[in-house]
């Protein structure tokens, strides 16, 4: 990174990115606005220097063109085609389905939103639902990246967009230009129209008012506490009464901080509605205020690994949070050490079999590249070989992933336990499993699943997280800001920079960041 781009500067930067754009970027974030300084240098021409560069970005007279070239480095656009299928499926069948000739667009017309859309995967993913159904549709997608948005109206996607393991819409909706290029069909790309727009410095504009369906989904966690809370603003005021809010399960903790929207079960996913009639409940009057006042009296900085990690006699009663020991965990320590026992011969297999290559490396490659059904197969056939009992536990575990990730949750339940059952001292099908559980709406078996994968591996932050979204939707907000507390602390022993294992590649400094962003909304 250019040594003359001071830390001063760069503060300056991140200060006026907040209040422009709303993004977050601490400290440990800095070398990612170095970056884009150095990018957005060649692409304005008539700057000598990245430090340069920066001062006129901080000057009074920078233009709005520069600005945008700025900001189209800094935005993640990660994202394909039917991401999250469970949520897809109900805001289709029980939503759009029902809207259908009732919307406020024209004839009847769905009016739907897709905010920060990047390069337009999940609008075109809404259109070809809304084409299947026969749901007469108005279409918009908005983003801040300019660049995005021009490669989502041209419609050209490479193989990594396509990464769900039933993908029969690409053969229906695409022509192959190359074996590795595919072109969206024009009567898709028409049904949406793509428009540039800054959800916090922008007004929100006419057009995207009276909407009937909004999806921000890996939004929210971007932004600054005051950002989300004009972004929420924007959205109220954008839906009509009777509207649907979808978001991700890491965000749905901020929509019930904000109070105004009525949390809406359908079926296994959880959406959001405007409703005339709806009176929020105050998380307050759930509280154990004197768990509350107790946890109040430190701050994050001040709990030694004793308060996370109790005494072993203790641990039980974390673990169990507000359940009793004899409920859950007494069959946990049984289910989990008294039933995995090997014998002599079982334990010189697997030790004659550790040196043996491991196929999640490659199926984990395969996967990179898109191609999930490669990675299923290599997967599935390498079950024929004598692997390792934790190898084939890994295996089989990653398959799960595979069904999961597709929506075939019944097929990942099956491939969870099996993992479960070879190796019951592994703390990541019991993750996975409480994710599907949570998924499918049973809230109490995915609290079991995830309380076992904490006991198991008590550093697991993104375990730690779903326990405190999900306590945080039960209204017990003291259990919820333990598990917070907690995720914050481990990952704050974590390389800012490295990835946090299961959170779909999120680098330890943004989890901090959307974590205490949901703690500080709730608390």
């Amino acid at each position: 990174m250019p040594e003359s781009l001071s830390d001063e500067k760069i503060e300056l930067l991140a200060k006026m990115v907040r209040e422009i754009y709303g993004l977050k970027f601490l400290r440990d974030r800095w070398n990612d606005l170095r970056s884009a300084v150095a990018k957005v240098t060649s692409e304005i021409g008539n700057l000598k220097s990245s430090a340069q560069c920066l001062d006129y970005l901080l000057s009074p007279n920078v233009g709005e063109k520069e600005l945008e070239l700025f900001i189209n480095q800094l935005t993640i656009g990660e994202t394909y085609f039917f991401r999250d299928p469970d949520t897809l499926k109900a805001v289709e069948l029980e939503v759009l389905r029902n809207l259908n000739g009732k919307g406020s667009g024209s004839g009847g017309a769905v009016r739907i939103w897709s905010m920060a859309c990047a390069t337009g995967e999940e609008p075109y993913t809404l259109a070809m639902m809304c084409t299947r159904s026969h749901i007469l549709s108005e279409i918009l997608g908005t983003d801040i990246d300019s660049e995005a948005l021009s490669k989502a109206r041209e419609g050209s996607y490479r193989k990594w967009a396509f990464r769900v393991e039933s993908n029969n819409f690409q053969d229906v909706y695409f022509k192959s230009s190359s074996s590795s290029s595919f072109h969206l069909d024009h009567i898709i790309r028409s049904k949406v129209n793509f428009s540039r727009l800054n959800l916090i410095g922008d007004a929100l504009p006419v057009f995207l008012m009276g909407m009937d369906v909004i999806f921000c989904r890996n939004v929210l966690i971007y932004f600054s506490e005051v950002a989300v809370k004009l972004v929420l603003d924007k959205i109220w005021s954008s839906l009509n009464y009777g509207g649907w809010l979808a978001v991700t399960p890491s965000e749905s903790a901020l929509i019930t901080a904000y109070g105004k929207f009525e949390p809406v079960n359908l079926g296994a996913v959880l959406l959001f509605r405007k409703s005339k009639s709806y009176s929020p409940k105050k998380l307050d009057e759930a509280l154990n205020f004197t768990y509350a006042a107790e946890f109040n009296e430190k701050s994050d900085f001040e709990y030694s690994d004793s308060d996370v990690y109790p005494d072993p006699v203790d641990n039980l009663d974390f673990i169990a949070d507000n359940y009793s020991v004899c409920e859950t965990d007494s069959s946990l320590l049984c289910d989990v050490y008294d039933s995995y026992s090997e014998s002599p011969d079982e334990i010189s297999e697997n030790t004659n079999n550790s040196s043996a290559s491991n196929p999640v490396e490659d199926a984990c490659a395969l996967r990179a590249k898109g191609d999930n059904v490669g990675a299923l197969s290599l997967l599935k056939k390498s079950l024929d070989d004598n692997l390792a009992r934790d190898t084939k536990a890994e295996v089989l575990s990653v398959i799960a992933g595979i069904k999961a990730d597709s929506g075939l949750l019944d097929e990942a339940v099956y491939w969870c336990e099996k993992s479960i059952a070879e190796d019951r001292v592994a703390s990541e099908p019991h993750f996975l499993l409480g994710q599907i559980r949570m998924n499918q709406g049973d809230f109490e078996s995915a609290l079991s699943e995830l309380r076992k994968a904490v006991y198991l591996d008590s550093s697991f932050v993104m375990a730690h997280f779903a326990l405190g979204n999900i306590y945080l939707s039960k209204q017990d907000k003291g259990s919820a800001l333990r598990h917070f507390r907690i995720a914050l602390q481990e990952l704050k022993k974590i390389d800012k920079d490295s990835q946090v294992p299961h959170s779909d590649g999120t680098a330890a400094g943004l989890c901090i960041e959307m974590i205490e962003l949901v703690k500080n909304n709730v608390g």
